[in-house]
Formats: structure tokens, sequence, C-alpha cells
């Protein structure tokens, strides 16, 4: 089987050709190593055809003491490709400090990568990244071993977007390239490249594959990468097709699930998982069926998957809880929730937001929902005025219109507000005595309604959180 050249790959991509066309950026993530070398410099061969403009970025994390060499790299590798090929290159450099290794520095690295990525790029955008099939293997080798389904064995992806909120196209054109044919580029066209000393550690995972394990497996099968490649290939196809299925019953579950009446309205927005698609499969049903349809679900949603151990987690400490239980488990700046029968995806909310000492019926965006006043013909709307907003606190009553005097759990619990939302619901005060006069989408209380012209005052969480 011949296979394929650098530059034979990048002339088939029609992703790259619509982005010529459109006139939208071609970004490259550089490294200054080998790979986005060979990457940057066929491109330019190609695109200088097109007299079109490429943006480099060159992210300098600061973890070598030779990482203002491998920048000053960047620079001149740009200046030499524009002055040859006659085309505008810019070249970025991105400083940038790690501050969380709670992941791991390789994670932390790689989070701060993409956090530049989102800030230089658009929709409509392609930014291209130099992974090629070497890189696959040692991803599908890794993930086996840590046990690993099909969406993990699937390896990279040769297209994705960047993130839910910057729909900028991710481009990896060179998978189906081995390293091999990338130095013999390289060395075909004299291209010089900085070699990262940290790649001949072996005591990290990567390099250990790629150093140590890997290259006997090739001396015993030195044909056999290509065949991998295409099991790969059939991986990331059965997977798809899986998901599509699974995806099916999955939306027709969420939607006919919006409607609930087990939760208060100002849910509506935070996307719900009804357990009782988990249920209606059988009692005979096994943990990682269960864990496929919920982790189909939550793809919807988020970029970055709960791991293996995780999933397990939530299924044992959420899924298997008792009806009335309200657990939570948290990764990646997400966290789920389980209230009655469902799970609930939020954005981390720790952080709350300062309180308003003054208020007056303005509309107000929080981090994690949205107070929203209207002047309206009511029986029983909050007298306008001046007042401040706090979040709930131990001890708190309130005495809606007609009704009681009562603790607020106990109208948290009326109203079917989840105990993990009530510190987060925004309650409208008397500012001088601290008492509450409303709750925002549940009720006015007694001696501060008005009937005629008042507010009403309504309150929605968002979906990110």
């Amino acid at each position: 089987m011949k296979k394929e050249t650098v530059i034979e790959v990048l002339l088939q991509s029609d992703i790259l050709t619509s982005t010529i066309k459109l006139e939208g950026n071609i970004v490259v993530a550089f490294s200054s190593g080998v790979d986005s070398t060979v990457l940057l410099h066929a491109l330019t061969s190609v695109m200088s055809l097109a007299s079109s403009k490429i943006k480099v970025i060159h992210v300098h994390h600061g973890l070598s003491n030779h990482a203002d060499d491998w920048a000053q790299h960047a620079q001149s590798t740009c200046a030499q490709l524009s002055q040859e090929f006659s085309i505008d290159i810019e070249c970025i450099i991105e400083r940038v400090k790690l501050d969380d290794y709670s992941d791991g520095l390789e994670q932390a690295a790689r989070k701060v990568r993409y956090d530049i990525f989102e800030k230089h790029c658009r929709e409509g955008d392609v930014l291209l990244q130099g992974h090629h099939l070497d890189d696959q293997i040692e991803t599908f080798f890794m993930r086996a071993l840590r046990g690993s389904g099909l969406t993990g064995l699937s390896g990279i992806p040769q297209q994705r977007i960047l993130s839910r909120e910057n729909r900028c196209q991710i481009l990896r054109p060179l998978l189906s390239i081995e390293k091999a044919q990338l130095i013999e580029y390289a060395e075909q066209h004299q291209l010089t490249w900085v070699e990262d000393e940290s790649n001949a550690d072996s005591t990290i995972d990567r390099n250990w594959w790629r150093n140590e394990l890997l290259p006997l497996i090739w001396q015993r099968y030195p044909d056999k990468k290509q065949s991998l490649a295409r099991t790969l290939d059939n991986i990331q196809h059965e997977q798809a097709l899986l998901q599509q299925l699974i995806a099916e019953k999955v939306h027709l579950n969420s939607a006919s699930d919006l409607q609930s009446t087990d939760i208060h309205p100002a849910f509506n927005e935070i996307p719900r998982f009804d357990l009782d698609l988990i249920r209606h499969l059988g009692k005979s049903i096994e943990q990682s069926t269960a864990l496929s349809y919920l982790r189909s679900w939550l793809a919807q949603y988020v970029d970055i998957l709960p791991s293996a151990i995780q999933m397990q987690s939530i299924y044992v400490d959420m899924i298997q809880a008792r009806h009335d239980a309200e657990p939570s488990f948290s990764w990646n700046g997400h966290t789920l929730y389980r209230y009655s029968n469902c799970l609930y995806l939020c954005g981390e909310i720790s952080k709350k937001t300062p309180l308003l000492e003054s208020w007056q019926g303005q509309s107000f965006d929080f981090k994690f929902g949205q107070l929203m006043c209207a002047k309206e013909t009511l029986d029983h709307g909050l007298i306008p005025g001046c007042y401040g907003i706090r979040f709930w606190q131990a001890g708190d009553v309130a005495k809606p219109v007609g009704r009681s005097t009562r603790k607020m759990k106990k109208w948290w619990q009326d109203f079917k507000v989840p105990s993990w939302a009530r510190h987060y619901w925004p309650l409208v005060v008397d500012k001088n005595t601290g008492q509450i006069v409303a709750v925002p989408g549940l009720f006015v209380c007694q001696n501060y309604h008005e009937q005629g012209d008042g507010w009403r005052l309504s309150w929605s969480f968002k979906r990110n959180g």
C-alpha cells in the first residue's frame, strides 16, 4: 500500500480548501519541533498558490531552560518561510505560566495552550495541529491499558471543534503520516527544528512507550503501523455508528423530560438525564451499558468526559443512590447533581456573586443564573422600591401572601428546589431589617405585595453555571 506524502494529505483536505475560499484564518499550532515545522513548511508551499495569510501560534510555557530559544526559532522559521514562499505569516508568541498542577504537568500545559487557541481563533478559522500516526498509536496503547472504552480507543480525532463556545475547527491532517516520513521530509527540504530534551525522559509514560516499548514492537512487526491505522479507522467508524444510535434514544429522553414537574421551572435550561432511560433497559442491564448512555448524553454538553474511574464513581454514588438522596460529582469545571429521578449538569458554582446592597428592580445576570424584573398589572406583584439582594441563610423565615410564616427550608421543599441550588437562589430583602420580601419565581411576601402595577420577578439558572 502506497504511503501518502505530507503534501498529498494537505491537498486532499476539503476543510482546508474551503477555509481558503471563505477567507477564514489558517492557524498553525507551532511548537518548533519537527512535526509542526514540517506541517508549516508543507502548508506554506500549498498556501502560496492561494495568496492567503497564515497565523502561527507558539506557546512559551517556560518549562525548559531553552524555552526562549524555541520562541526565537519559531519567529525565525516564520520569517524564513514567509520570504521563501512570498506569503504573509503572522507569528504570535504567547508566554504563559502554569499555576495548577493538580491534574499533572502535561494536562496543565495542554489547558493553557488551548486557552491561548481560544483567544486567537474564531468561528470560520481552522487550527492545524501536527499530530501524526505514531502519536495516534501511542495514544491507543496508553488508553487501552487504562481500560478505556470505544470512545477512548478511537484515539485522536482528525477533526473537531475547538470548544462549545468557540467553533473554530481543529484539523490534524497528518494523522495518517508516520513520524519517519516527517523526518524524511524535513531532511529532504533541509529544515531545522528544535528537540525538547524532556522527550528523552522515559520516566514519563508517553516517552516510555515512544522510546522503549514501541520500537521493540516495530522491530518485530516492521510493516504493521498501517494495519493498526486501519484498525483505528474501524474503531472510529463503529464508535460513530454506536453513538448515533445511543444519541437518538438519549435525545428523545431529554426532550420528553423538559416539562418535568419534579423540579421547579427555574431549572428548565439545565441539561437533565432521566434515570428511567437506564431502568427501562431492564433489570439485568450491565453497568457499562448504563454508562454508555450517560457518556453519550454528557458528550452533547462537555468537551472532556469523566475518566473511566470517575464514571464508576458516578454510577455507584449517584445512579445507585437512594431516591431521596442528592449527591453530586465534579470534574474539569462541571458538576453533576441528582434530584429526584434525574441528573442535572451544571458548571461549578462554588463562588457566589457579591450581594447587591441596593437593588431597584433592574434585571441582573449572575454567573450561574438570571434575575428578571418587569412591571406588570398583577394581583400580588412586589411593591416597587429600593431593596437588597442576598442569599439564603440558616434560620431564614418567610410569609408569602395569604400563607403562614415558615422556615425557608420548608418553602424550598414545597416549591421543589433542590438543596444544592438553594444557596444560589437570590432573595430580595428589606434593606433595613434584612427580612425576606420576595423570592423571585416563587412568591412575594405579606405586606410587600401590591395589586395593580407591581414587579413580576423571575429567576432561572443558566445552563453552564
